[in-house]
């Protein structure tokens, strides 16, 4: 297991206590025989989107698509370029992830989606937190605002700050919680305007280190594996004011990105255009020689390297709400230096349930993402015991440490730490978060003669494409299928359960009775 932070050279014991992303996928167990097919789901190209929408009014304070003028330049390919080193990384670099945007999602009415388990043993935002961390990025704020609390629990128990020498030798996983202030008096409107509205903090000013030369911004909400200091060294190649990661994808993905024109050459971004319309996206397309099916145009990933200079001189305006819609075309108005960085690996936004869903379950397949999640490292020790299975089939299956597993069948699924599966279960293509305590049978067995809640899944259940919340507990012989195809509904007060995109979700603390089928 490697270890995911690194100050001047010495590694950090954040990692020390935590679960690793490889001691999960040793869970994964494959049958002799091959798996069946997740269908359309596992042929679906990932899908990208950003991270706080746009709101109407704001969408009308800058232009859609603004054009500079192209500049002959010499290739430079973003994967020829070497990475930076980690002490450089640390002493001129900080990065600001952006996790306090609302989500649609039935996992997110008690929690932001940054805080949503992902995998057995992550939250989501472990993974742009270990994306900087590797790469030697170990100076981060996060932007914090709806649904906060478990999200900044969570970072403060699994990233303390650390000191190792001089100011230069610190690192810190700071949270900036969207507040009051005798000069600001709203609530973050948008992800520029968070930034802003933190600028007095990003400037490190009180703290003695050397200023940063450059801030990574970034979503709290993505799955991908990124090696941060090779982007950053292309940045600093180009000597761009801001360079954007960006992902090829499919022309029904880009109608709701954002879009960029890029020289085919130099990378500089020549156009840039936020959910184009169909008139516009066609005039985007990418060149011929690179427009693979699938790959036609270049999205937006959410992800930027501004130079330092230029991220205060552009987000100090409070006209320029998003950096997407107002903060890019107003830099291209103003003829900045802007690149494209493309990032061919795994990565899959996750803005929506069916996006949460997806991802988990490429997770669970080997073939899916390579190997790329593997160093994931992340959440403090849980003093867990090992999971235990008995008479259990495992075909492709993440399950977490706790977990008690008793002659059940499991294929193409994720368990969280401590889930209990109980005999004659069946379960296909779903998540099961888990639970906050260890439960076995004869814990299970007190519980139900004391009147207590049997956490778990009961014995004889059939579970198909849905997600169980944390701390449910669901009796025996429940059918969890969609039985009647619904694609919507919202049954949480009464029935404990939503339906979204076709996906069931058994709500947090959920209790589902004994032969229930849904």
């Amino acid at each position: 297991m490697s270890g995911v932070a690194c100050l001047a050279q010495t590694q950090a014991p954040w990692a020390s206590c935590g679960a690793s992303w490889r001691h999960q996928r040793r869970c994964v167990a494959q049958a002799a025989r091959p798996s069946e097919s997740r269908g359309g789901d596992q042929q679906q190209k990932p899908r990208a989107s950003r991270l706080v929408p746009s709101a109407q009014a704001a969408r009308q304070q800058a232009p859609q698509a603004v054009q500079s003028a192209p500049v002959p330049e010499t290739e430079v390919p973003p994967s020829r370029v070497p990475p930076l080193n980690k002490e450089e990384m640390s002493r001129t670099v900080r990065a600001v992830i952006l996790a306090g945007g609302e989500t649609k999602s039935p996992l997110t009415k008690y929690r932001a989606m940054p805080a949503v388990p992902l995998g057995s043993s992550l939250l989501m935002v472990d993974v742009p937190l270990n994306n900087c961390l590797v790469s030697g990025v170990n100076k981060i704020y996060v932007l914090t605002q709806f649904q906060s609390h478990t999200l900044n629990s969570h970072i403060a128990a699994s990233y303390p700050p650390m000191k190792f020498g001089g100011p230069d030798q610190q690192a810190w996983v700071d949270v900036l919680a969207a507040q009051q202030t005798v000069t600001e008096r709203e609530w973050y409107q948008g992800s520029a305007d968070a930034v802003r509205k933190n600028l007095g903090e990003l400037r490190d000013e009180a703290r003695g280190v050397t200023p940063a030369r450059d801030y990574i911004i970034l979503s709290g909400s993505a799955v991908y594996n990124m090696d941060m200091a090779r982007l950053v060294a292309f940045h600093r190649e180009k000597n761009a004011d801001v360079t954007i990661a960006m992902h090829a994808v499919s022309e029904d993905d880009a109608r709701g990105k954002g879009i960029a024109q890029v020289h085919p050459s130099s990378c500089k971004v020549m156009r840039f255009v936020e959910k184009p319309s169909a008139d516009d996206l066609h005039t985007l397309r990418r060149d011929s020689a690179k427009a693979q099916p699938g790959s036609e145009y270049l999205a937006n990933m959410g992800i930027y390297v501004f130079k330092r200079e230029a991220l205060f001189r552009l987000v100090d305006r409070p006209q320029l709400v998003h950096i997407g819609h107002h903060v890019i075309p107003n830099a291209l108005a103003q003829e900045m230096k802007i690149y494209a960085y493309q990032h061919d690996g795994y990565w899959h936004d996750v803005s929506s349930l069916k996006d949460f869903f997806e991802t988990n379950l490429d997770l669970a397949d080997p073939d899916a993402l390579m190997g790329a999640m593997d160093h994931m490292t992340g959440r403090k020790g849980s003093c867990l015991p090992p999971a235990t299975m008995h008479g259990a089939d495992l075909d492709r299956v993440i399950v977490g440490d706790g977990s008690v597993l008793v002659g059940c069948k499991i294929s193409n699924s994720v368990l969280g730490e401590c889930t209990y599966v109980g005999r004659g279960t069946r379960i296909e293509h779903s998540l099961v978060l888990g639970n906050g305590a260890y439960t076995n049978d004869s814990i299970r067995e007190e519980a139900r003669e004391t009147g207590k809640i049997v956490y778990g899944v009961g014995e004889n259940c059939y579970l198909r494409r849905c997600v169980v919340d944390e701390n449910a507990s669901i009796g025996n012989n429940v059918q969890i299928i969609n039985k009647s195809g619904v694609k919507e509904a919202d049954r949480s007060e009464d029935s404990g359960f939503m339906i979204q995109d076709g996906i069931v979700v058994i709500m947090r603390n959920a209790v589902i009775p004994d032969s229930v089928v849904i």
